[in-house]
């Protein structure tokens, strides 16, 4: 059943108040600040559930860049195996560091010079 613009409102409340107020996904407290979405699978049009606007930008994103690099794959086995593969590097990481890599310490270090570098700037 198609739902008439004039019904999304009372439809979202309605699902919000099943999630009991939070965003499907990141479980956020909606109202106020934070923007509820009518989340809807973009294919078929079925409506999912209640999304804050972050979530609901970032779930559009993953889906069109999962269906860009599936190969031969659909966008959720592409997805899966991408979370396997994360799995099995952060349970059983590479003792090698990148040599771009920067630890907190270094970036925070960097920061530090840069900003001691305006300053001086500045005053000069």
């Amino acid at each position: 059943m198609r739902l008439k613009v004039k019904d999304i409102q009372k439809v979202r409340d309605e699902i919000l108040t099943k999630q009991e107020g939070k965003c499907a996904i990141c479980s956020i407290q909606l109202g106020g600040e934070q923007k509820a979405c009518l989340d809807h699978n973009h294919q078929t049009g079925a409506i999912r559930s209640v999304l804050c606007q972050n979530c609901n930008g970032i779930e559009g994103k993953i889906y069109n860049l999962c269906r860009r690099g599936k190969r031969e794959r659909t966008p959720f086995d592409y997805l899966n195996t991408i979370l396997r593969y994360w799995v099995v590097h952060n349970s059983e990481p590479n003792k090698l560091i990148h040599p771009k890599h920067k630890t907190k310490d270094e970036k925070r270090l960097a920061r530090n010079a840069k900003a001691r570098k305006k300053r001086k700037i500045r005053l000069a």
